[in-house]
């Protein structure tokens, strides 16, 4: 059986934050379609044709539903896409696993070892493990064909309709997966961006919101009118942060507008959130983009930062000291009605592998609550929608300080919460070259 080489993350931190202060050193957007199907090569590119029927919207070659904008559904809650499946491509039910190497790509510390070393006894099962820095450059090792990978942790839903366009996923034999309507939450069992759940599976989600420590600043979100003013108001000099994101970035002005629905392609919308990011740049000095909120919150390099609420759940486990934890406090403004984001990511099987039904086996073995609670506790600090994942239950086990419970992702919280979805070609080209101006100081 071939070993994943990534250290636990208890066991050397150092190295994982040595490695995410590298990965947010470069900075992380969405990319373009165009840069996208140029990293897919002819392949994908021939792959993804004009569509039929409606422009993009209604049904095509691809699937039915969606928006348009794209040569495939643009998927949104409102407009839900189910995918064409080629019948040929769905492996039969009631087989036994394969002897070729499992091939697994991955985010760095995204899938717990022990958790992937009791499956591979079980099933008897021989693994490899590739990891990716971003989700481009793991689109990019799908796409060169230089290994047969077999499934992917960690697919943004943002990359789901493109994959599926040129090609490249695998449709899924639920036969194989009864865990995901044993134990996922109802709303991934159909999703809106996959209706009958035929090529993604749920993994991780999160919510995205205020990570601050309190005895450094004195606010309060949640007795404010609008939370996000706290980046506005008094953001502390050169210890203000924003996430490396272009989405997560030009959306918290729109939601600090109202805004719900912030996959828009209104220019003027776009230029008036790049502007009102910069004045919380010239007010701290220096505005800084970053995903390693984690590690400079407790070390007090940072006092206020944008978060996802998986990266707050890394910081507690990254601390020798747990009581050091009453120094971090977070909110996502959804708790309060405001408009925030929460979201999620996929799991996918990928058509280039050699061992789909040993894929098909490991997805449905990490969709089991206590391999996925362990692969939260152990390692990845982000939580699967699964049931029992509650913030009652998380804190009373000890594994989430009460304090910081709002970390913890409900089912109802999507309902509450607002999608960053993929946007049109020419949409999303503004939204980069507007975060690309906020990178450089501009």
């Amino acid at each position: 059986m071939s070993e994943m080489y990534s250290p636990h993350p208890k066991s050397r931190p150092v190295d994982r934050r040595t490695f995410l202060r590298r990965l947010a050193a470069t900075g992380i957007a969405m990319p373009s379609m165009a840069a996208i199907l140029a990293a897919c090569g002819k392949g994908a590119s021939s792959g993804v044709n004009s569509p039929t029927g409606s422009g993009g919207a209604g049904s095509n070659a691809y699937g039915t539903g969606g928006i348009s904008g794209a040569p495939y559904p643009l998927a949104r809650q409102t407009a839900p896409v189910t995918w064409n499946v080629k019948s040929d491509q769905v492996i039969a039910s009631g087989m036994q696993p394969e002897s070729e190497t499992l091939q697994i790509l991955r985010w760095p510390y995204y899938l717990d070892d022990g958790v992937l070393k009791a499956f591979a006894n079980k099933y008897h099962v021989k693994y490899k493990v590739t990891q990716f820095d971003d989700m481009t450059a793991g689109l990019g090792l799908i796409s060169t064909g230089q290994a047969s990978f077999d499934i992917m942790f960690g697919m943004n839903v943002w990359a789901v309709g493109r994959s599926i366009a040129a090609g490249q996923l695998r449709p899924l034999n639920l036969d194989y997966i009864p865990n995901l309507q044993k134990n996922a939450w109802q709303m991934f069992q159909s999703p809106f961006y996959d209706v009958d759940a035929h090529y993604t599976l749920p993994y991780s989600v999160w919510n995205t919101g205020i990570f601050w420590r309190n005895d450094k600043i004195k606010i309060d979100p949640a007795s404010m009118s609008n939370p996000y003013d706290v980046f506005w108001d008094s953001p502390p000099p050169g210890k203000t942060a924003l996430l490396a994101n272009t989405q997560d970035v030009l959306a918290m002005p729109m939601y600090r507008d109202g805004l719900r629905d912030v996959n828009v392609t209104d220019p003027a919308t776009i230029t008036k959130a790049q502007n009102d990011i910069q004045q919380i740049a010239q007010k701290v000095g220096q505005l800084r983009f970053d995903h390693v909120d984690y590690n400079d919150l407790p070390s007090g390099k940072t006092w206020l930062h944008q978060s996802w609420s998986g990266n707050v759940s890394d910081a507690v486990v990254f601390l020798s000291d747990l009581s050091q934890a009453n120094d971090l406090s977070y909110f996502w403004p959804g708790t309060t009605g405001h408009p925030a984001n929460v979201d999620n990511d996929t799991i996918v099987l990928l058509n280039t592998g050699k061992a789909p039904v040993a894929a098909h086996l490991l997805a449905n073995w990490v969709l089991d609550p206590k391999n996925g609670l362990a692969n939260f506790k152990n390692t990845t600090g982000y939580q699967m929608p699964l049931t029992g994942f509650t913030p009652q239950q998380m804190v009373s086990s000890g594994i989430v300080p009460k304090h910081l419970a709002s970390v913890i992702v409900t089912e109802s919280d999507f309902a509450k919460g607002s999608r960053e979805l993929e946007l049109p070609t020419a949409a999303q080209t503004l939204w980069d070259q507007a975060f690309q101006t906020l990178q450089a100081g501009g």
